[in-house]
């Protein structure tokens, strides 16, 4: 099932740059690392080379050449989905009673914001961090974006990705009812569980920083958000039919509005692909008044940098293998 289907088509710019060269380099990189924190078996790797971060690292941050700081999102990617895949949806288990997502989420955003303990205990969650892969891994991934980041910018990342886990968390409890949620607190739940920790490193990645004040001004703020539940939107059209396919309940928005308003799949696909629009297009309105309202360079190389994040972001789900399905011949449909 691509994002076009019927007369609807998906409203997105186009990517601004494709380097196959660098997107390799990066993926390379990657896997040297996920051998350094633990992550590293012949499935993890298939993995890694389906998902591609380098390639999209490459498509979503085009503003910058230095592989140092693409390495930066690269890690973050890789290490935000490794929580999501070992704690949250691994297929087997992704819709079992498990009370430990809850301790586990918890545990992950410690590792990117550190407590603040006793020697004796600090010590004692030091050696538990370093011995837990996905752990080391969220752990290190912060502390490469350091090298490059503000503390306002770091700041930002932690509080994106414990809104993250806040999103991961709500989903686990409709996946242990069975049920899926009302279109209306879906799309409010995604508006946390989505791309926004990634979409929101344009700045640290490309070398300058929005100031705080400015980051936060209301319209800049509607602006962001919009984005990102645009572009997670274009995650579930590209994975609608993957997980339909998959074990367990499909959660996206496709197959929620179809549950909720009775439609056929087809009719209730075309009705998502009208909301990612209309989303779309509110970004447009919500960057040109923030930039008519804050008429600062940093704010208009940010929303622009936002823009082409999107752009990538649809040109890496549209190509990538992850989203592909494929018959019993191997054939994708």
């Amino acid at each position: 099932m691509g994002a076009t289907r019927g007369t609807e088509q998906l409203y997105c710019p186009p990517p601004v740059r494709d380097d196959p060269v660098l997107a390799d380099e990066i993926n390379r990189r990657i896997l040297v690392w996920m051998d350094e924190v633990g992550l590293g078996s012949e499935q993890h790797y298939e993995g890694l080379l389906a998902h591609d971060p380098g390639r999209g690292t490459v498509l979503c941050h085009p503003g910058c050449d230095d592989i140092e700081r693409l390495m930066a999102p690269a890690k973050m990617v890789v290490a935000e989905t490794a929580v999501d895949d070992y704690f949250c949806e691994t297929n087997r288990y992704r819709d079992r009673a498990d009370q430990s997502i809850g301790p586990n989420l918890s545990l992950a955003q410690s590792a990117i914001d550190p407590p603040r303990l006793t020697q004796e205990l600090q010590a004692a969650w030091e050696k538990y961090r370093d011995s837990q892969p996905v752990i080391k891994a969220q752990h290190q991934a912060m502390n490469h974006l350091a090298h490059f980041a503000t503390p306002a910018q770091l700041k930002r990342a932690q509080h994106d990705i414990a809104q993250l886990y806040l999103g991961y968390q709500a989903e686990n409890g409709w996946r242990i009812a069975g049920q899926l949620p009302p279109v209306w607190q879906y799309l409010a739940n995604r508006q946390m569980n989505s791309f926004r920790p990634c979409l929101t490193l344009t700045d640290s990645v490309d070398g300058y920083e929005i100031p705080p004040q400015l980051y936060a001004h209301p319209l800049v703020q509607d602006a962001t958000t919009t984005a990102s539940l645009a572009a997670t939107l274009v995650n579930d059209l590209y994975s609608t039919l993957r997980e339909i396919r998959g074990d367990g309940l499909p959660f996206n928005l496709p197959c929620v509005i179809a549950t909720n308003e009775r439609l056929p799949l087809d009719e209730a696909f075309r009705k998502a692909v009208r909301i990612h629009n209309d989303l779309m297009h509110a970004f447009e309105e919500s960057a040109a008044e923030a930039m008519a309202a804050a008429p600062e360079p940093t704010v208009v190389r940010y929303l622009t940098g936002v823009w082409n994040w999107m752009g990538g972001n649809r040109e890496w789900h549209a190509t990538s293998t992850r989203h592909q399905v494929t018959d019993s011949r191997g054939t994708s449909v």
